[in-house]
């Protein structure tokens, strides 16, 4: 996860701001935060069914490529534990 090479390059008390359009992160950004002693500070969704851009060469979608693609936009504040 990007977000564990980021806290590592923090100092103490620093505040990442993580935005994210996985679903997955409204679970998985608590628990590192709970688990390792980090403060998850705020989370929000900030926009719902935003559009993706993306290169056609790297994402294909069986038997239709002009489909559109969208997520939720999710942004968190976590603060870095004091060493």
């Amino acid at each position: 996860m990007m977000l564990h090479k980021t806290i590592r390059k923090a100092d103490g008390g620093d505040i990442i701001e993580i935005l994210a359009t996985d679903p997955a992160t409204t679970r998985d950004i608590p628990n590192f935060c709970r688990h390792l002693g980090h403060e998850l500070l705020h989370h929000e969704m900030l926009d719902e069914n935003i559009n993706l851009s993306t290169d056609t060469d790297e994402i294909t979608i069986d038997s239709d490529n002009n489909m559109l693609i969208s997520a939720n936009l999710y942004r968190y504040l976590v603060k870095k534990k004091n060493a």
